[in-house]
């Protein structure tokens, strides 16, 4: 049985220090690092210091348009397919309505995003809606998520730093 460990961070917005600071409450130890946006170049130049686990990033609209990263990406985990976005582009502060169809376009069972700075985990029609919150400017407090897979078992919690 396959089994994984994904820390999510997003909107860390130059606080790179808590990301840090996650992944150590871990001692390092995860299967993937997942960045959704808003310090991308931050959040790698993190990720970096940990070659043996592999991270993936997406921009946000906070991150400079140079950076060599798509919008959103779609993983395959042991057969758990999960769409990862800001968010932005499908106006997740109002609704979550439109990700919800892009998920469900791109055939995945989790849908991760960022841009509210709100910690979010809700189940829907099939659909795992997850929000790691903020890593860098939380009120009260600054949040990061983790997803942990065994099998087709799907626990998501969040964390604070």
């Amino acid at each position: 049985m396959k089994k994984f460990k994904l820390l999510i961070f997003s909107d860390s917005h130059g606080r790179e220090r808590n990301i840090e600071s996650a992944i150590n409450a871990h001692n390092g130890r995860a299967d993937a690092f997942i960045f959704l946006g808003d310090g991308v170049v931050g959040a790698k130049s993190v990720f970096e210091k940990y070659p043996a686990v592999p991270h993936i990033c997406v921009r946000g609209n906070c991150d400079p348009m140079f950076v060599n990263e798509l919008e959103e990406t779609t993983i395959d985990l042991g057969g758990i397919r999960i769409l990862c976005m800001h968010g932005h582009k499908y106006d997740v502060k109002s609704t979550l309505l439109w990700a919800g169809y892009r998920a469900k376009e791109k055939e995945a069972h989790i849908l991760l995003f960022g841009h509210t700075h709100s910690a979010l985990e809700m189940r829907r029609d099939d659909l795992i809606y997850f929000n790691p919150g903020t890593i860098g400017r939380g009120y009260p407090n600054c949040t990061y998520g983790v997803i942990e897979i065994v099998g087709e078992h799907i626990v998501c919690s969040h964390g604070i730093v």
